[in-house]
């Protein structure tokens, strides 16, 4: 049982000694750092998976330095325990440092390994503190660093998400696919230039969505596989100083092990000590993913626009009341959660570029920031898609008789399919419809009807 909260303990360092809440895991880095960047208000904490990430690389790292005879068995299987309490979300509120903080990354992994030493000494049975029995640096950071450590968990957690975004997408791609072939056979005003064009169908239309959402999709396994490559034993600026010769292979190994990811030994460490290559690269991913969405976004809004004054071709469920003076009106407001997701993203990818052009020398100063945009980057575009499909899209209608409306205009019609017959047929067909013959038995006849597809 922990002391209480009142109880406190003192801890030193280089700069001097502080007293610490004598349940608190972590210790006097922590405490510092907590102290000098209270800038957000976004604990390293609500990194989940960073957080988990690094328990990874801690536990892979301590099951490593045990197989090369340098920690003994009961540190490694402390060690170990605590990494799995971590992973399972526990201790939470003892990784107290903001998430923009200076020194590279270092303030958090001091919290990580403070939090796991004095987690392990009270699973050994002694006080928080007494670091002589488990120490957050000879033994929890063996043959580790910031440097490697912080950019071996960055990319995991990144490779760990990237499936569930993968999926995401796949399911929005399948909505609106449900609802292209529901809307198959509506002919509809095509438009460019937002000006009145040709013909298609509404569920053209919106396969064309499904189209793009699944081109994405398909870009995000290659993108993750740019993350593989580790600096892990690389220590500070990649010559491994510090670390024992077998180390990086051995720790690398273990990680294949517990993450079933295709990782690997960067090729050149001292290169990947400060080389953030990568993650802009899947920064700029999840930018073009984000631009989809807001595009498709974008355009359920104009065909839902109105209804009465605008396209009002299709009709988007309404969750939620628009107005509390008009009654009756419903807002796209999904499609425009979308849309501010979008430039959230947008925003975070030019902060992560700037961030990776920033770097000096053999270490990025900058990648807490890259960590804090790039995970809610792909946390928010997932759930977005999510979002989008489960409370947008699965319910769209379409209003047909708009649809007919909009297209069978005889001038507008004739004007859009002058460029596919010429100016004879066109008015003849134009003609025709107004007369109330259907358009798209006549548009058959031309070889212009619907496009059919079985899937």
């Amino acid at each position: 049982m922990r002391p209480a909260a009142a109880w406190t303990r003192t801890e030193t360092d280089e700069l001097g000694s502080r007293k610490l809440p004598g349940d608190a895991l972590y210790g006097i880095h922590t405490l510092r750092a907590a102290e000098n960047f209270p800038v957000s208000g976004m604990r390293i904490g609500t990194l989940t998976p960073l957080i988990r990430a690094m328990a990874l690389t801690k536990k892979a790292a301590a099951a490593a330095n045990y197989r090369l005879g340098k920690l003994p068995a009961r540190k490694a299987e402390v060690i170990s325990r605590v990494c799995d309490e971590v992973m399972a979300g526990q201790h939470a509120n003892h990784f107290i440092v903001d998430v923009f903080q200076g020194g590279g990354g270092t303030s958090g992994h001091m919290n990580l390994n403070e939090v796991i030493a004095n987690r392990g000494l009270e699973l050994m049975g002694h006080p928080c503190g007494q670091y002589e029995h488990l120490h957050p640096i000879r033994d929890v950071n063996l043959s580790q660093s910031t440097t490697d450590v912080h950019s071996t968990a960055l990319r995991i957690a990144l490779m760990q998400g990237a499936p569930a975004l993968e999926r995401a997408l796949l399911g929005l791609a399948d909505a609106f696919q449900d609802k292209a072939k529901e809307f198959g056979n509506i002919l509809k005003l095509g438009r460019t230039h937002l000006q009145d064009a040709v013909p298609m169908t509404l569920g053209e239309e919106f396969r064309a969505f499904a189209t793009a959402l699944r081109q994405d999709a398909a870009r995000i396994w290659p993108a993750s596989q740019g993350l593989a490559g580790l600096n892990l034993g690389g220590t500070m600026v990649g010559t491994g100083l510090a670390a024992q010769p077998d180390f990086a292979e051995a720790v690398i190994t273990e990680l294949q092990r517990l993450t079933e990811l295709p990782l690997r030994r960067n090729e050149d460490l001292v290169c990947a000590a400060w080389n953030s290559a990568g993650l802009v690269q899947f920064s700029g991913l999840l930018r073009g993913i984000s631009i989809t969405l807001s595009k498709i976004a974008n355009d359920l809004r104009l065909l839902s626009s109105g209804p009465r004054g605008g396209f009002g071709e299709i009709a988007l469920p309404a969750v939620q009341s628009g107005s509390p003076l008009v009654r009756g009106k419903v807002n796209p407001v999904i499609p425009e959660m979308v849309t501010q997701v979008a430039l959230h993203v947008a925003g975070a990818d030019v902060a992560v570029g700037m961030a990776a052009e920033a770097g000096q020398l053999q270490r990025n100063a900058f990648e807490p920031l890259m960590a804090q945009g790039l995970l809610t980057s792909l946390a928010m575009t997932e759930n977005a898609s999510r979002i989008f499909a489960e409370r947008c899209v699965k319910d769209i209608r379409a209003v047909p008789e708009t649809c007919s409306a909009n297209l069978s205009a005889q001038s507008t019609l004739t004007a859009g399919l002058v460029p596919l017959l010429g100016p004879d047929a066109a008015t003849d067909i134009a003609a025709a419809v107004a007369q109330g013959e259907d358009l798209v038995t006549l548009l058959r006849t031309h070889g212009l009807g619907p496009i059919e597809t079985t899937d």
